[in-house]
């Protein structure tokens, strides 16, 4: 849509990393807009209003650079995780919370990350106790889950319908 701002990072990979994971895990530590496209991958989607609004507050800024090198410098913040970078610091708690949590919007991320472990333990066990209870709750009134349709319109057979009606007429 118009309002949206596609950042396009593809599917490449430089030395055994991957651009897209890389990339995936700096908009999440930094809390960012950006979510994967479900559509296709190599694609990261952000509304325009919260992109604005998030850089307008945001205290990050960041170079990301992959350079064709052997090896990482010495001197260096970042770790190679499983095919794409990440800050040193952040690997034990990306893989705490994932392994926990699974897959969680960025904002939730950042948050999580900037707790203490006790913190984020607490919140965890809160968060995983909240999901238990309210699944619960809808499994005693006997309400169904609504699961997103995975057909597309149906639109098309509804004029075609039509228009072999007036033909029959």
């Amino acid at each position: 849509s118009p309002k949206s701002i596609v950042l396009v990072t593809g599917e490449g990979e430089y030395n055994m990393v991957s651009l897209r994971k890389t990339i995936r895990a700096y908009l999440l530590e930094m809390g960012s807009p950006f979510l994967p496209c479900r559509a296709r991958t190599g694609r990261f989607v952000a509304k325009f209003y919260s992109l604005k609004m998030w850089l307008k507050d945001s205290p990050f800024c960041m170079d990301l650079e992959l350079k064709d090198a052997p090896a990482l410098p010495k001197m260096n913040s970042m770790k190679l995780t499983e095919g794409y970078f990440m800050r040193a610091g952040l690997v034990s708690t990306f893989k705490d919370i994932h392994e926990q949590l699974g897959e969680v919007r960025p904002k939730k991320f950042s948050r999580l990350a900037m707790l203490s472990e006790e913190s984020r333990a607490k919140f965890i066990k809160a968060d995983i106790k909240g999901r238990k209870d309210k699944l619960e709750r809808i499994k005693e009134k006997g309400l169904v889950i609504p699961r997103k349709s995975k057909r597309g319109p149906r639109r098309a057979k509804f004029v075609r319908e039509q228009s072999t009606q007036e033909v029959l007429k």
